[in-house]
């Protein structure tokens, strides 16, 4: 009985690093994904920028980017279905490819 329980306690020591783990690297991760949603939301308003100087307005890319990143608000932006207006391929050619034309 005793071996069972040491058994049982080391591998609940084993899940629990391997959590802790897991979590830190999501950290790491969230954290890369919201600099680079900073970024991207730069370039934009640079651009945005650009244009204005220009002269005309720039609304080319305002549903490319999400109002709310996961990075600062914790929360997934909602999913966007970008291929919609994408045809089907051609058959014998597969989806990858396509996204090349």
């Amino acid at each position: 009985m005793a071996a069972v329980l040491a058994k049982f306690q080391e591998t609940q020591r084993l899940q629990e690093e391997q959590y802790l783990g897991f979590r830190e690297e999501l950290r790491s991760i969230n954290s890369t994904l919201g600099t680079i949603v900073g970024v991207l939301k730069e370039v934009l308003n640079t651009r945005r920028d650009t244009v204005a100087q220009q002269g005309a307005p720039d609304t080319s890319l305002d549903d490319e980017l999400p109002t709310t990143s996961a990075g600062a608000s914790g929360q997934e932006a909602p999913p966007q279905d970008h291929h919609t207006s994408t045809p089907p391929p051609a058959e014998g050619e597969s989806p990858h490819k396509q996204s090349l034309r």
